[in-house]
């Protein structure tokens, strides 16, 4: 049968999770959890939570999910290894060059790719297959085809949300509580300006005002038995900033359903309903059916009377034993002799204890079976239940029924002990290395999304110009072919990653597109959160790769650069990347032909742009522009400077171009307007 995996932001939430019949808990430490805003738990907090969930037959996933700078690697490492050491079930990572470290460090810790890897194809599933990944958290924009060809054709496990608030954008894509507010949602700190209003203007005109890009929250429930189909071991529920309640609902629900192979009855569905809902639920994604109907236009916050079952409340009350583990009992009183009992539970754990007073020969009345069995029974205040009680009585023998009280007791607790204790796991010195390839020259490169844009490049002399496939192909009709390198999808998702190759040199946004050819000349683009020198080895065999935009110039020289390395130093950067097109749900689609935007409550208007494969992109309001300040990013050590062009015109890409080939060469850029640009997270505190 599925996993099913609930969600516990505190104590309160783990118990009432474990007592509504979780398989598996998710929880987050005090440090790189992207939930930094639940209480999370410190060491000694996590080892009371994994021992109280070992018990009780429940495994614990240490959520370590956020992106790692160079000068936290050390410390991240080493609270692996205390994981490691504590007996955590698995640890969920987003790093890459941490995982990639972590799987040789530590290879008995099982490694969960978390969903802000991105992960959306069977390629990309490969790839973190290879890394050391034991279990893949899908991206929750797949439909059920997706999904089950993913499961079926990889080794790894496959886990996939099935229940709570889903992003606007992918997920580990979104920059846009980065960019605009400075908290990161790739480090746990997200303020959700998705769930802001936004006014949607399709060539200047207002056309739909609201809360556009608040999805309602997933559901599943009813979906059960094709997740089972498909092949996924692990049935997620999102939410842990929610209540212990909630949990509790959550969770109850669909462990009926999962053991009675059915879907929710309606008092089941209302009790999801009344745990928490954004203007109902959506199952979009999973039916290939977006649109309008997913989204929660008029009210993104929860409209749930947040009223719950008094079964809900009696497994979050304290103490409550509700999940119970079967065991066998085998009890033996003899006269002369102390009280032999042994418990066995479901798992081949077993246990034998003496007790602490010798059984006596009975003048008057001597110990029934009945009182006997009755006794061994009383297991209520622990997690056990006896499902078969063997009793040799020896004739005549009388024992205190204090006695067979204290000797059940104490056979609870050495049970305890015995499925909380912890397995030896192996822990490897390895001394990781990093080359380091010096810098010659510095050089400008150039993304475009247009042929004008390009040709623009081109006669200025830049030497790397990445490019959509339509555009290479209407460039090499013009007469252009040098310099130009394939700009491919942002997302790397089942069904849209068929993307034709027209030319030997790529620019890959996943790593799941890392797999072309073995005569393709790779690049590894931003998309890529390559945050540290252990990420940035991982990918070193690729010509040039991007670094993280979410790092300072400190934190940007730190890394140890074993490629060539390229920084973004202008453009409209990524904000969100779409799968549920806002342009598209408002019945405006035309492939990127008319101006459409989004207008936030300080007037700031964002443009959305149709990417490769038919993603929409959320553009930032202003572009970057590093142009007066290129002689401090030197500092970085990355050798290529990159112009990201996206809804520019010609005549403004070659004064961009001329600003930055000014800078290269020492002279002074002319610079742009107090607030018309941004300098990103150059400058900015780190978090």
């Amino acid at each position: 049968m599925m996993e099913l995996l609930a969600p516990a932001g505190s104590f309160e939430a783990l118990h009432a999770a474990v007592q509504s019949g979780a398989d598996a808990v998710y929880l987050g430490g005090t440090k790189f959890s992207a939930r930094s805003s639940c209480a999370n738990f410190d060491i000694s907090e996590l080892e009371k939570s994994i021992a109280y969930c070992h018990q009780r037959g429940t495994a614990v996933h240490i959520a370590a999910n956020t992106l790692i700078k160079e000068n936290e690697c050390e410390e991240f490492l080493d609270y692996l290894g205390v994981l490691n050491d504590i007996g955590a079930d698995a640890v969920i990572i987003q790093d890459l060059g941490m995982a990639y470290a972590a799987a040789q460090l530590y290879p008995d810790l099982p490694l969960h790719a978390s969903t802000q890897l991105t992960c959306a194809s069977l390629e990309g599933a490969a790839f973190l297959e290879d890394i050391g990944f034991s279990r893949i958290v899908l991206a929750r924009e797949l439909d059920i085809k997706s999904i089950e060809k993913i499961a079926r054709n990889t080794h790894a496990e496959i886990e996939v949300f099935i229940h709570g608030a889903i992003c606007m954008s992918y997920s580990g894509q979104c920059l846009m509580s980065s960019m605009i507010g400075g908290r990161s949602g790739n480090r746990g700190h997200c303020a959700q300006p998705c769930r802001l209003p936004y006014n949607f203007r399709n060539n200047g005109k207002t056309v739909e005002k609201g809360y556009l890009l608040s999805p309602k929250d997933m559901c599943l429930v009813n979906h059960l038995s094709e997740l089972e189909k498909a092949g996924v071991n692990s049935l997620k529920i999102e939410g842990r900033l929610k209540r212990p309640e909630y949990v509790s609902a959550v969770t109850g629900v669909y462990r009926k359903c999962l053991d009675g192979g059915r879907v929710a009855d309606r008092a089941e569905y209302n009790e999801l309903l009344n745990a928490f809902n954004r203007s109902g639920f959506t199952d979009g994604y999973f039916t290939s059916k977006t649109g309008s109907g997913m989204m929660a236009y008029e009210n993104p916050s929860n409209i749930a009377e947040n009223k719950y079952s008094d079964e809900v409340l009696m497994r979050c009350a304290d103490n409550a034993e509700y999940k119970k583990i079967p065991v066998n009992i085998d009890c033996t009183v003899s006269i002369g002799m102390p009280v032999l009992l042994t418990v066995t539970d479901n798992c081949g754990n077993s246990v034998t204890v003496a007790g602490e007073s010798e059984a006596e020969y009975a003048v008057n009345k001597p110990l029934s079976v009945e009182r006997a069995e009755a006794q061994m029974k009383k297991l209520g205040g622990t997690p056990y239940e006896a499902v078969s009680v063997q009793l040799v009585l020896q004739d005549n023998a009388v024992v205190p029924v204090s006695e067979l009280n204290n000797v059940r007791r104490m056979a609870v607790e050495a049970l305890n002990k015995k499925r909380s204790s912890k397995a030896v796991r192996r822990k490897n010195r390895i001394d990781f290395s990093f080359d380091e390839k010096p810098v010659d020259e510095y050089a400008i490169t150039a993304a475009c999304r247009t042929a004008e844009q390009a040709e623009c490049c081109i006669n200025a002399g830049i030497k790397r110009i990445y490019a959509p496939g339509v555009v290479i192909e209407e460039l090499k009709q013009k007469g252009f072919s040098e310099h130009l390198i394939q700009l491919m999808p942002p997302i790397d998702r089942e069904g849209k990653n068929d993307t034709d190759l027209v030319s030997e040199a790529v620019l890959v946004s996943s790593y799941g597109q890392l797999n072309k050819g073995k005569n393709i000349k790779y690049s590894a683009g931003m998309r890529l959160n390559i945050a540290n020198s252990y990420t940035l080895k991982l990918f070193s065999e690729c010509e040039v790769c991007e670094l993280s935009q979410e790092l300072t110039i400190n934190e940007l020289a730190a890394i140890k650069k074993a490629c060539d390395t390229e920084i973004t130093v202008y453009g409209r950067l990524p904000l969100m990347t779409f799968e549920n097109c806002p342009v598209r749900a408002q019945g405006k689609c035309d492939r990127g032909k008319s101006k459409n935007t989004l207008t936030d409550r300080m007037k700031e208007e964002f443009p959305l742009v149709c990417a490769e494969g038919c993603f929409c992109v959320l553009l930032n309001s202003k572009p970057l522009y590093m142009a007066d300040r290129l002689d401090e990013l030197k500092k970085c050590g990355a050798k290529y400077f990159k112009l990201d062009f996206t809804v520019e015109t010609g005549e403004e890409c070659r004064r961009i171009i001329n600003d930055y080939s000014k800078a290269l060469s020492g002279e002074k850029a002319n610079g742009m307007k107090v607030n018309t640009f941004t300098r990103g997270h150059y400058y900015k505190k780190t978090d």
